[in-house]
């Protein structure tokens, strides 16, 4: 009976701790700004960088470009296109 009572105790802890700790969803803005600060650092990357790594670091930004401005625009993006975009730089 005490055993019970220790997994309920446990398991309502494990349920409180994660409510607590969930994100709020990222925002337009915010994703805006993220993908800003990544292009930014992609074409810095690619500025050092010669041969295929550059190229495949610019196919990358050109992706994230694309994203940024459909989403400055107002438009939809695929989520597929959007799950690319904010993915790490190719090296």
């Amino acid at each position: 009976m005490k055993s019970k009572h220790i997994l309920l105790a446990i398991a309502l802890a494990l349920v409180f701790a994660s409510s607590g700790s969930a994100q709020e969803p990222i925002t337009v803005i915010e994703l805006i700004d993220h993908l800003d600060e990544a292009v930014r650092d992609c074409d810095w990357k690619a500025r050092n960088m010669t041969g295929a790594p550059k190229l495949r670091m610019l196919l990358h930004k050109r992706t994230m470009d694309d994203v940024l401005e459909a989403l400055k625009a107002g438009r939809v993006v695929d989520s597929r296109k959007l799950e690319e975009a904010l993915k790490g730089h190719p090296i």
